[in-house]
C-alpha cells in the first residue's frame, strides 16, 4: 500500500469515527472489551484494541461534555439558562 493510499484510508476511518453517535461509541467500547477478554488475542492486538477503546472513550466523553453544556437549567425565576 502506498503512503497516499494509507493516508486516504486513515482519513476515511477518521471521518467514520467522527460521525459515530454516542450509542455507537458505547457499543464499540463493549466490543473492544469483549475482544480483550478472549485468550487468543495477541499482545499487539491487545495494545491496538486498548488504544481503540481509549479513543472511543475519549470521544464519548467529549460528546457527553457537549451535551451537558447544551442542557438547560431552570432558574428560581422559571427562566431557562445554559449550564
Amino acid at each position: 500500500m502506498t503512503e497516499n493510499q494509507n493516508d486516504e484510508l486513515q482519513n476515511e476511518v477518521s471521518e467514520k469515527t467522527e460521525k459515530k453517535g454516542l450509542e455507537e461509541r458505547f457499543t464499540s467500547i463493549e466490543k473492544v472489551l469483549e475482544r480483550l477478554e478472549h485468550t487468543d488475542v495477541t499482545l499487539e492486538e491487545s495494545f491496538a484494541l486498548y488504544k481503540q477503546g481509549l479513543e472511543e472513550l475519549a470521544s464519548a466523553n467529549a460528546m457527553l461534555d457537549e451535551m451537558e453544556q447544551a442542557m438547560l437549567v431552570m432558574t428560581e425565576n422559571g427562566e431557562l439558562e445554559e449550564f
